[in-house]
């Protein structure tokens, strides 16, 4: 606003002939101008106005007359009156190259106006005075303000946001940086401006970005989302998506870019995870012994596992695509339908259900299936997931065997398939359902449980091998036999596969098993394999479990410089008894004579029943000279009671043959019969058996 004239009698001044519009001022050329120009124009005499011309009026408000009294400084906003006067005081003094100054001007009905102002010393009337002008500026001030205001908001919603954003020019350089970017790529605000954008993006990535700048460059058009790495401060990468536009001056020319990159690490280690997760459940899938397969809720297979092709004779090209009606009859596909509907209306799986397939072949199989419902990410139902046993041949066998022993109708009955991981150390990292129920824990009381919890003692060495082998060769063990110990104390029989756990980078973590229980198929083994070696009728050994443990201690008697015995009993008179009660007394009592033999042995000796009514004991490793005598002795006391067979008393004799190693042979056949010939001559002539020798 209006200047201070501070008179300077060391300086000339211009003289100026400006004649007044007020009352008695002739008008002049001089005054047309300063009446017509579009700024404000006075003159200030001694701290007074003396002048002003009428678009100062027009602006202010003010004439002349209501000035008159009034200091200059009166009209400039009290905040600003210092720094008027000081710029109104340093212009007043210069010749030349005044620069001009801006401030607030308090108009007459007290509003507030921005002017920029110019203010020179003049001579006035034959006195020095202050010439000044100024220029209403006051939508350029709200426009700067606005402009101010715009980029403000702009940096604080940059700044505030949750995403990376940066500007850099044409030549790559940074010229604007968010906080977040500065925090995430662990520099400080402003550290990174000035330098290459190359300093945050990987050489392995900086080409790709390249490409896409200039793309962008050329087209004009965005790039909505690219993906990216970036660098962090301490060498880290971290993986971004960004979209990227051109950044363009007033006249629309591109003067660099902008970008704004959201930080997907994590999504991308969950990614990576969740495609470890999918080939662990597919491999785990395909190694199944029991069929999985998926359908959409129309019934369209979307995904079938190796045993499901195997079962039902189709190719996986076969499947995938087709309806389940084509595996079943109309009759059976209306069951399955209403059992899957009925999962999909509780949402709760369906444990077991039995079911008929037909085979591409044309014949006719029977299932146990589950099913569960499948959803998408969002909860919403998509289709079925389900895991089926073809019992084709468990149900045939259960026919066959219907009128047979229990047992053998359950072997296969609700066999599930156990799978286990652990660690290098041999914890247990994850365990599924069937494992547990086998083992009779929950999966909590088994995680982070090492693998000797569940395992029988004589088993730990073996599955330590199995694992170091597996380890040192990288070569999956297929067939792995082991016990394991229940929670009932119970052992299982469990045949397993061994294979390797790796992590994203190869490195091998752990194990992991598929286990199928054989302890029934086991017991079944050990039970065919007594009725090799065992009498059927007396459950005693038979001649060739003898004839084994008779070639043992053989062997043992020969290296220890031992003695040992055979004897061979006959029965008197049996035939008397099959004759006159029937075989069935006869078999009651070769029984009981059986269990009176095993009673009276030693713990090493052997009973047989070679058929008939003969038995042969074996006693190995004859320490005293009187061992034979002595069971000679105990077997006579044996027979002197009466057997009593279906209330029969019946007294039974028996003629004895012994053989001595190696005093009567050297060998099997010479001991065997040399006791055969020794009892036949007892049987005919009434010996006693001879003395142990």
């Amino acid at each position: 606003m209006p200047g201070i004239h501070k008179p300077s009698p060391k300086k000339e001044h211009k003289k100026v002939q400006a004649k007044s519009t007020n009352p008695g001022v002739e008008p002049s050329l001089a005054e047309a101008l300063l009446q017509s120009t579009g700024a404000g124009i006075y003159i200030v005499k001694e701290h007074k106005f003396v002048y002003i011309n009428p678009f100062f009026e027009e602006l202010s408000g003010y004439s002349l007359k209501e000035l008159a009294g009034k200091n200059s400084l009166d009209l400039v906003y009290p905040d600003d009156r210092d720094m008027v006067k000081k710029q109104a005081v340093t212009n007043l003094k210069k010749s030349r190259s005044r620069l001009p100054y801006e401030y607030r001007f308090v108009k007459k009905n007290g509003e507030i106006m921005w002017v920029m102002e110019r203010i020179t010393s003049i001579e006035y009337m034959g006195r020095r005075a202050a010439l000044g002008s100024f220029m209403d500026i006051d939508q350029r001030k709200e426009l700067e303000k606005a402009i101010t205001l715009s980029e403000e908001r702009h940096r604080a919603i940059l700044n505030q946001m949750s995403d990376a954003c940066f500007e850099f020019d044409l030549s790559g350089k940074f010229t604007f940086i968010n906080s977040y970017m500065s925090r995430s790529l662990q520099y400080k605000q402003g550290e990174l401006i000035g330098r290459d954008y190359h300093a945050i993006i990987p050489e392995s990535d900086a080409g790709a970005a390249n490409t896409v700048f200039n793309r962008v460059y050329e087209t004009g058009k965005a790039a909505t989302t690219f993906s990216h790495r970036v660098k962090r401060k301490d060498g880290l990468e971290l993986f971004v998506e960004s979209s990227v536009s051109l950044i363009r001056d007033g006249q629309g020319q591109p003067t660099g870019f902008i970008c704004v990159g959201r930080d997907v690490s994590e999504r991308k280690q969950l990614e990576m995870a969740l495609v470890r997760s999918e080939e662990r459940f597919r491999n785990v899938l395909e190694r199944m012994q029991d069929s999985y397969y998926e359908v959409d809720l129309k019934g369209d297979f979307t995904f079938v596992n190796e045993a499901t092709c195997r079962d039902l004779l189709y190719s996986r090209e076969e499947l995938i695509g087709s309806n389940f009606h084509m595996i079943m009859s109309e009759e059976e596909a209306k069951v399955v339908f209403d059992t899957f509907h009925e999962v999909y209306l509780t949402g709760e799986p369906n444990r077991g259900f039995a079911h008929k397939v037909i085979k591409k072949d044309g014949t006719i199989g029977y299932a146990e299936s589950s099913v569960s419902l499948l959803k998408d990410d969002r909860g919403k139902p998509v289709g079925f997931n389900s895991v089926s046993r073809d019992v084709t041949e468990r149900k045939q066998l259960e026919e066959r065997l219907r009128r047979s022993e229990e047992r053998f109708r359950t072997i296969l009955e609700n066999m599930q398939d156990s799978y286990y991981e652990v660690d290098l150390a041999g914890n247990f990292t994850f365990i599924n359902i069937s494992a547990s129920n086998r083992l009779g824990y929950s999966k909590e009381e088994l995680l982070g449980k090492n693998y000797r919890f569940t395992t029988a003692d004589d088993d730990i060495g073996n599955i330590l091998a199995a694992f170091s082998d597996v380890y040192k060769t990288g070569i999956p063990n297929k067939c792995f036999i082991n016990k394991s110990i229940c929670r009932d104390g119970s052992i299982v029989v469990v045949e397993s596969s061994i294979g390797l756990l790796r992590n994203e980078y190869g490195k091998v973590i752990g194990f992991n098993s598929v286990g199928r229980d054989i302890t029934e198929r086991k017991a079944l083994e050990q039970q065919l394999a007594d009725m090799a070696t065992h009498d059927f009728l007396t459950g005693l050994p038979n001649r060739l479990l003898l004839n084994d443990r008779l070639h043992v201690a053989l062997a043992q008697a020969h290296r220890n410089k031992n003695k040992l015995a055979i004897l061979t009993l006959d029965l008197d008179r049996f035939k008397t008894v099959n004759d006159t009660l029937g075989h069935h007394v006869g078999d009651e009592l070769l029984k009981a004579i059986g269990q009176r033999l095993t009673g009276i042995i030693r713990s090493g000796d052997t009973i047989a029943r070679m058929g008939g009514d003969e038995f042969m004991l074996l006693m190995p490793e004859l320490h005293q000279s009187d061992s034979v005598s002595s069971i000679i002795g105990k077997i006579a006391e044996a027979f002197k009671g009466p057997f009593i067979i279906e209330g029969h008393r019946l007294n039974v004799s028996a003629s004895i043959g012994i053989a001595i190693y190696p005093d009567d042979g050297t060998d099997m056949e010479a001991l065997m019969r040399k006791s055969d010939s020794a009892m036949y001559d007892i049987k005919r002539h009434g010996l006693t058996p001879p003395k142990s020798r």
